[in-house]
C-alpha cells in the first residue's frame, strides 16, 4: 500500500471519530507523573519546557501535558488532522502549535525541543527510509540532554500477526485489527537490548518498561522507552 493511501485512511478515521470526550493514554500519564523503581529522570523541570507531541492523533494527551506546564507543539501527517486538532484545542482551551510533518521530516529547527512524546508514532517507517532515519530526526530536533518518551510495538502484538518480515526489525503490516495500517512498514522490537541498540547512536540513560494486555482477543503489547538525548553527538 502506498504511503498516501495510509495517510488518507488515517485522516478519514480522525474525521469520522471526533469524540466528544477524550481521556489520556495510560502509559503517558503513568510515565510522566508516576514513581517507579526502574524509571529515572528529573520530573521537576517540566514547566515551560517545549514538548513535541509527535503523531498527536486526537490530542487526547494535551490536557495532561498542559497541566504539567509544557509548551505544546504537535505534528501530524495531514492538514485535515491539524484542523481537527486546532478545533479540539480551542474547545478545551489549551494553546498548541500544530504542523504537518513525518517521522523522518519534522518541521522544526535543530535542538528546538526539551521533550518529545511519541505515543504510538515513532515506529512508522515511510517508503525509502528506515527506522534509523526516524531516530536521527528525533535527535536532531531534541536538544542535547532533552528527554524522549516513546511506545514501541512488541513482536507478539496482534498488529504483528501475519506480518511480512523485512530486514533489521522492519515488517510490513498485513492484518491490522482496525484495518488502517495494512501495507505500512513498522519497526518492531523483541527485547530491551534491541531498543537500546536502535536508539543508542543518539540516546542514553534508558528506562524501559513493558505493557502486555489482551483486550478481548486483541493483544496490545508495548515497550515504553524513556531515554535522554546524548550531549556530544550531532544528529
Amino acid at each position: 500500500m502506498k504511503q498516501e493511501n495510509v495517510d488518507c485512511s488515517y485522516t478519514a478515521f480522525h474525521k469520522k471519530q471526533r469524540p466528544r470526550n477524550l481521556y489520556p493514554t495510560e502509559w503517558v500519564l503513568r510515565t510522566l507523573q508516576g514513581k517507579y523503581p526502574g524509571l529515572s529522570f528529573d520530573k521537576s523541570k517540566y514547566v515551560g519546557g517545549r514538548m513535541l507531541d509527535m503523531g498527536f492523533g486526537d490530542g487526547r494527551n494535551w490536557p495532561v501535558l498542559n497541566d504539567l506546564g509544557f509548551e505544546i507543539h504537535g505534528v501530524e501527517i495531514s492538514e485535515d488532522i491539524l484542523a481537527i486538532g486546532r478545533e479540539r484545542a480551542s474547545q478545551i482551551g489549551i494553546p498548541v502549535t500544530l504542523k504537518v510533518g513525518r517521522n523522518n521530516s519534522i518541521p522544526y529547527n535543530n535542538s528546538f525541543f526539551d521533550y518529545i512524546l511519541a505515543c504510538h508514532s515513532c515506529y512508522y517507517v515511510d517508503g525509502g527510509t528506515s527506522f534509523d532515519d526516524n531516530v536521527k530526526e528525533y535527535a536532531r530536533v531534541l536538544r542535547p540532554g532533552g528527554w524522549m518518551f516513546a511506545s514501541l510495538p512488541e513482536k507478539h502484538s496482534s498488529i504483528c500477526d501475519g506480518m511480512h518480515q523485512l530486514s533489521d526489525g522492519h515488517v510490513e503490516i498485513t492484518k491490522d485489527p482496525w484495518g488502517l495500517r495494512n501495507g505500512y512498514v513498522f519497526r518492531i522490537f523483541e527485547s530491551e537490548d534491541e531498543i537500546r541498540n536502535a536508539f543508542s547512536g543518539y540516546f542514553d540513560s534508558f528506562s524501559i518498561g513493558l505493557c502486555c494486555d489482551n483486550y478481548f482477543g486483541i493483544r496490545i503489547n508495548l515497550y515504553i522507552a524513556v531515554c535522554r538525548r546524548k550531549e556530544n553527538v550531532i544528529a
